[in-house]
């Protein structure tokens, strides 16, 4: 849980705690209030929260907006953060603890899309360092990786 990930300032508890907090915002700002299981293994932790997360988005939908506490923002957009916080954020735990995070590039292509639409400039610095380099031939996770400002050398 000491690790150091790929999350600048953050160990994997820290990062655990980030996640759980941004999918609980989410939830909350569905209308839902997620469990919260900090005994529970990291992964059974995270699985719970995200399923009455997405299981609170399928019913309400993503029409309008959602008040997030700190913006009112669209609810596409929301969505948009969930898709990139889980699958980003998993590839920082796989990072952090030595392990292999294999995604269908079908997978990774679309959340880069949607990283593409959602993280603006004015974010960069902020919420997200700069974009990284990644080869032309890299493949969609990889570049996906570089655009949220990590470093993908050694993937």
């Amino acid at each position: 849980m000491g690790a150091a990930t790929p999350c600048e300032d953050f160990t994997v508890e820290a990062l655990l705690g980030h996640l759980f907090g941004s999918i609980a915002s989410i939830g909350n700002a569905l209308g839902v209030t997620v469990p919260d299981r900090p005994d529970a293994t990291p992964e059974t932790r995270i699985a719970d929260a995200a399923q009455s997360t997405l299981e609170a988005f399928r019913v309400r939908g993503t029409e309008g907006t959602l008040d997030m506490g700190f913006a009112e923002l669209p609810a596409t957009m929301v969505a948009n953060i969930l898709n990139l916080e889980l699958l980003v954020h998993a590839w920082d735990f796989a990072r952090a603890t030595g392990q292999e995070l294999t995604v269908s590039p079908v997978l990774s292509d679309y959340v880069l899309g949607l990283a593409r639409n959602t993280i603006s400039p004015q974010m960069r610095g902020k919420s997200f360092a700069e974009e990284t380099l990644a080869d032309e031939s890299a493949a969609s996770m990889e570049r996906l990786i570089a655009f949220t400002g990590r470093q993908v050398a050694g993937l």
